[in-house]
């Protein structure tokens, strides 16, 4: 016979599990079920998930806070600290010079896409000092994948025209320098311990700290832009940000490359009617506002199914929940030709602006972005774009107020097409040499201040 304690454990066990079925089922319903099946197993497996974690994270700051519950050791593992070069893998003494140019080091992070906007800007700045009879190293700082540097040197020999950048991947082997050159927060640590530089500069595209939720990691980001290193800055508001931390800083602004990014042959004018949206829809960008989007782009496919959308950005995993067009990850020649076949763009930025309304712009394109200082810099609503709230039914009207009114897209291409006219990327890029310059040594400013032939 079962006993009365057999099937009251039985009843129990049932009512349990029918309410782990039941939290399943609604956790699924909100998420998603692919979402639900991760925390399931991660409930069952939780050391195995630890494992994962640390190994698709390496190298990040950032931790799951779940995950310390498991193992609390990841909570200090990803803090960085002050600590000798020695302790980076430099060596006692900088390696002998080639020769007797002025050095320029820049403390890279590794790349999977040679052609990412902000790796891209740094190769170009650094080759166009080249051009100065420098020497530019670019020292990725933060490399695990790479046992030469063979394979990041041929990437920047095909991207670059006229390549002039030596890639080195061993702290151990860098020259004593006229200026180290932080370009990410976390190679701020890198170019503090570095002791062989005569001045120390931080090239600066975004604000970092914005990157994660206040705490340990951005604070940490914060507290670079007070290691005394002269700023070089990627628009107005960052100058700003910068030295609001006590630093200085000068800006450059945003341009756009002439031979990939223009308007259509026929008198710059609009097309009559709106039949094609870009978006820029990159999900694993935070910055980059994709859930926005999806929420924006969802409203406009109701009430305008007539219009084909386009996302471009990233390979998307699974398909929006309206018709869309999925370009994928593009190349720069490719995004330009895309652009061209479209009547409205629509990126967003979080932080700093990114290169997408810029490149629009200057292919003759209306952009919609959210409003902020951050853009504000260079997008001016009604004058080179429509900036609106960052909630969906603002981009809804946003995208209704130029599908109906020509005019108004006319109005906003010639304001974008005037406001990139005047910009290019070598006034920019010469007008931040100089100032680097300035800020170095006489004895290096005096080694060769014109471009070589």
């Amino acid at each position: 016979m079962i006993s009365q304690d057999t099937l009251l454990l039985s009843k129990v066990n049932n009512i349990t599990m029918n309410y782990k079925i039941k939290i399943f089922t609604r956790y699924a319903k909100e998420f998603g079920w692919g979402n639900a099946v991760i925390f399931a197993l991660y409930k069952q497996f939780p050391r195995f998930f630890v494992l994962l974690h640390k190994k698709v994270n390496a190298g990040n700051q950032s931790v799951w806070p779940g995950m310390t519950n498991l193992d609390p050791v990841m909570s200090f593992g990803t803090v960085l600290d002050y600590k000798p070069w020695i302790k980076y893998g430099g060596a006692v003494f900088p390696v002998a010079r080639k020769d007797h140019r002025p050095v320029f080091i820049w403390f890279v992070p590794d790349w999977l896409n040679v052609w990412g906007g902000g790796h891209y800007t740094l190769f170009r700045f650094a080759n166009h000092f080249a051009g100065f009879n420098t020497r530019n190293i670019i020292f990725v700082y933060d490399n695990h994948r790479h046992t030469s540097a063979k394979q990041l040197q041929d990437e920047l020999m095909a991207a670059l025209p006229n390549c002039q950048l030596e890639v080195i991947i061993d702290p151990a082997l860098l020259p004593s320098c006229a200026a180290a050159i932080a370009t990410t927060w976390q190679s701020a640590y890198n170019v503090r311990a570095f002791e062989f530089a005569d001045r120390k500069f931080y090239f600066m595209q975004d604000y970092e700290s914005l990157f994660y939720a206040y705490g340990t990691t951005s604070m940490q980001a914060n507290a670079t832009y007070g290691f005394g290193f002269i700023g070089i800055t990627g628009g107005g508001w960052l100058k700003q940000c910068y030295e609001a931390h006590g630093g200085r800083a000068r800006n450059f602004f945003f341009a756009a490359d002439r031979q990939i990014f223009y308007p259509l042959e026929n008198g710059e004018a609009v097309r009559e009617k709106v039949s094609r949206l870009f978006f820029y829809g990159r999900p694993s960008t935070e910055r980059r506002c994709f859930d926005l989007g999806m929420a924006a782009l969802n409203k406009i496919s109701e009430k305008f199914p007539q219009v084909e959308i386009v996302i471009a950005g990233l390979d998307l995993e699974a398909h929006p929940p309206f018709p869309a067009t999925l370009m994928g990850n593009l190349s720069l020649k490719e995004t330009g030709d895309l652009y061209r076949t479209c009547d409205i763009g629509m990126a967003f930025s979080g932080t700093n602006l990114s290169y997408l309304p810029v490149e629009l712009m200057a292919s003759g394109v209306p952009v919609i972005c959210n409003n902020g200082p951050q853009v504000e810099w260079h997008c001016r609503h009604g004058v080179n774009a429509y900036l609106a709230d960052p909630v969906p039914q603002a981009m809804l009207e946003a995208f209704s107020a130029l599908y109906h009114d020509r005019s108004l897209r006319q109005q906003l291409s010639d304001g974008g097409l005037a406001t990139m006219a005047p910009l290019s990327w070598e006034q920019q890029m010469d007008g931040i040499y100089q100032y680097v310059m300035e800020n170095l040594d006489s004895t290096v400013r005096d080694a060769r201040e014109v471009p070589v032939a």
